[in-house]
């Protein structure tokens, strides 16, 4: 599926696989490491993402 997103002020557009996690998302076709992957469950709180001032 295509999505658009605005990144840090950047807009993005891509083809993406309908269940790719957002984490996967900004590290693997924005480059965004900052996000870290814990324990695939999202249950650590290593991959919290913040948007719009509040997290997600």
């Amino acid at each position: 599926m295509k999505i658009k997103t605005n990144v840090n002020g950047k807009s993005h557009a891509h083809d993406v696989e309908p269940r790719t996690l957002l984490a996967h998302y900004l590290r693997e076709n924005l480059s965004l490491t900052g996000t870290h992957i814990g324990c695939d469950t999202s249950s650590c709180g290593s991959c919290t993402v913040h948007m719009d001032g509040g997290s997600a």
